[in-house]
């Protein structure tokens, strides 16, 4: 009968901790947006062909029952996990929810399940830190699957596969702790439930059909005939939520939903290139307010062009000096220009030499898109490496006045841009181990790559910024007695609007050793309930006191604050972070025991 493992550890082999967690929950990318950033990548490299990929998430509570049934599960991983200090009191509450996340139209996890063969089984399920992906699939470092289990409370899940040719589904669940002494012996920091050893002891997935049954009724997937992968995270996170889900697949994939790639399920909200809009402007937990800043009329009018042969093609690579005027035909800068100035999308494909260091020179490239910025919107940009965004690449485009997309979408450029991107996928780095061990002159290549945006940008916009000849009047102007017939004009008395001031729903008041939220004026007018996020941090001399918080300095999660609440629940998230959910309009929140000698950041807004 399957059960939990951890392997005994050698007395000769070097610990090594998974030590990369907070890389998928800090305050740049939290954990449930990392959890769909992680999904949706993975899944998109496994098409089975065409069509677009679909993928599910469905949060499930459990009944009475069913909750019992899944606690029994998890009776012998409860002392490994006490041992390593992970709260196991989730296990016994009386209701639980399963996040259930499967996707279709998708490969599965091919590969020889009872071998080490450096396939996508062996990978997902027996490497830490180390990717079979390569080419124009996301992954590259072997860390982003440690997202799903950092998402349950227990630190585990459960993975279910179906590949093309498999006479039944192979499942397996898997626990990342850390390493331990259990039973007088060193204990590996990766346990798995399985089913049976081969004779080189590799643990093999369950595939008996009865097991295979009960355990996909117990956790609720729907797969069954459909190749893919099923992935069932018992216990999630209180952070995860389908609003958290929802708001991180329309802040990061909205072009490939936008381009017809992507369909993405979130409990009973289906989202496609069809319903987009409507779900991005409907979600209040941060969509809704992705979906405003992001220029969604821009996007899909990039998405449509992806196919289209360019109209203007740059002349030669942009390896050696970045895009420039000697990269185009007169011609064409004049053309450029004239679309420019007259508001239409603009669309130049420019090579790309990259210099393999095993093999020749290979010739690839990069599309950009470019569109004036309409009167009152805020400039834009969008990286897009293969079906992914990285949103820290935008810095390169900023100043500008516009609408900017670079596109990288065939092969070579998205495997060396690959090679480039960090555990996270938000941003590339020059200085990539992966990149100098692959790649010859690597950071003058995405040097180029990533300013060529910004360098079209200086080409066609030039000219309209130099007829701009009253720029500098109120600065320079001087009356020209000789023309001046009419005499000196008349000012123009400005009539400032008077606009209704908002009123402030959330109060934040300073006490002795802590702080208190309370409802300010415009809380009267919230829907009730109302989750707010509680962000503290000591404020330090330099930087960002909330990036700058360590453990060290306090922890919401340890129970070393007093906490007082008046009309709300609270649930921690992280050391420096609480979730309130608000029940009525008079609610508060006083947080006390902090340092008194020090000055606190205290910040509290609404999702």
């Amino acid at each position: 009968m399957a059960d939990w493992e951890f392997e005994e550890l050698p007395a000769s082999l070097v610990e090594q901790e998974p030590t990369q967690r907070d890389q998928f929950n800090n305050d740049d990318v939290e954990l449930a947006e990392a959890l769909v950033r992680e999904v949706i990548q993975n899944s998109t490299d496994a098409p089975a062909g065409a069509g677009a990929v679909k993928v599910r998430f469905a949060i499930r509570s459990l009944g009475q029952n069913q909750t019992q049934q899944l606690g029994s599960l998890f009776a012998n991983l409860r002392p490994h996990l006490q041992v390593c200090g992970v709260d196991a009191s989730a296990i016994d509450q009386a209701s639980v929810r399963v996040l259930v996340i499967e996707d279709f139209n998708t490969r599965g996890l091919t590969g020889n399940p009872e071998a080490l063969d450096g396939e996508n089984f062996h990978n997902f399920w027996r490497r830490h830190g180390k990717s079979g992906k390569g080419g124009k699939q996301g992954g590259r470092w072997g860390l982003g699957k440690l997202v799903f289990s950092t998402s349950s409370q227990i630190r585990s899940f459960f993975g279910l596969t179906l590949r093309s040719g498999d006479a039944a589904p192979l499942f397996m669940g898997q626990a990342v702790l850390s390493n331990h002494v259990f039973g007088g012996k060193r204990r590996a920091a990766h346990g798995f439930w399985f089913g049976a050893r081969g004779i080189d002891r590799l643990q093999h997935p369950v595939s008996d059909a009865g097991t295979v049954q009960a355990m996909r009724a117990l956790l609720g997937i729907a797969r069954t005939t459909e190749t893919g992968l099923s992935i069932a995270i018992p216990y999630p996170n209180q952070d995860i939520t389908e609003q958290s889900i929802i708001g991180g697949v329309v802040r990061n994939y909205y072009f490939p939903i936008l381009a017809g790639r992507l369909v993405v399920e979130v409990g009973s909200v289906l989202i496609d290139d069809k319903t987009f809009h409507k779900v991005a402007a409907a979600t209040s937990s941060g969509g809704g307010a992705a979906g405003a800043r992001i220029p969604l009329g821009f996007v899909e009018e990039v998405s449509n062009r992806l196919g289209a042969t360019p109209p203007v093609n740059a002349q030669g690579a942009i390896n050696g000096n970045g895009l420039a005027v000697s990269n185009f035909v007169e011609a064409d800068i004049a053309s450029m220009k004239s679309a420019f100035a007259a508001h239409k999308l603009l669309h130049v494909r420019v090579p790309v030499r990259l210099k393999p260091k095993a093999g020749g020179d290979a010739n690839s490239f990069i599309d950009l898109f470019l569109k004036p910025l309409p009167d009152g919107e805020k400039p834009f940009a969008l990286f897009v490496r293969g079906a992914i965004t990285v949103p820290g690449e935008n810095r390169y485009f900023s100043g500008t006045h516009a609408y900017g997309a670079m596109v990288a979408s065939d092969g070579d450029i998205v495997d060396f841009l690959g090679d480039a991107e960090n555990p996270a996928h938000t941003a590339w780095n020059a200085n990539a181990e992966k990149l100098s061990q692959r790649w010859r002159s690597p950071a003058q290549t995405l040097r180029h790559v990533r300013y060529a945006l910004r360098d079209l940008y200086s080409l066609v916009a030039e000219r309209v910024e130099q007829e701009d000849r009253d720029a500098l009047v109120d600065f320079f102007s001087l009356a020209d007695k000789a023309r001046s017939v009419q005499g000196p004009k008349k000012r123009v008395k400005v009539v400032v609007p008077v606009l209704p001031k908002r009123a402030k729903a959330i109060s934040i008041q300073s006490r002795k050793g802590g702080f208190t939220i309370a409802p300010g004026p415009g809380a009267s007018a919230w829907t009730y309930p109302k989750t707010v996020d509680v962000r503290v941090a000591y404020d330090i001399v330099r930087g960002d006191g909330f990036k700058a918080h360590s453990r060290l300095d306090f922890d919401l999660n340890e129970g070393e604050l007093e906490i007082e609440l008046k009309n709300a629940d609270v649930t921690p998230v992280r050391s420096n972070k609480l979730r309130l959910l608000v029940a009525s309009p008079d609610f508060g929140l006083t947080v006390s025991g902090f340092d008194e000698n020090r000055d606190l950041l205290v910040d509290a807004r609404t999702v």
